[in-house]
């Protein structure tokens, strides 16, 4: 699932430890530049929304994928 952050200046350190304790196997992908934000998990979107405004951030799910650098989206032909 990907978020659009409303967030400055994403801590990804902080992002890593609310998504692991929510699903320890949970993988991350962080355009921070541009404000976005891949989350693969078996939590469901509300419960990572609820971990990301329990740190301060504000997000909302994107309804069209896009690109993120090192996330699941990556077809391997950019360049």
């Amino acid at each position: 699932m990907q978020f659009e952050l409303s967030t400055r200046n994403p801590d990804a350190a902080v992002l890593a430890a609310a998504m692991k304790a929510l699903d320890p196997g949970a993988r991350i992908a962080l355009d921070a530049a541009r404000g976005r934000l891949e989350v693969l998990t078996s939590a469901t979107t509300v419960e990572v929304l609820n971990a990301l405004e329990s740190i301060g951030w504000v997000a909302r799910p994107l309804l069209q994928e896009v690109h993120i650098s090192g996330g699941s989206t990556c077809c391997g032909h950019c360049g």
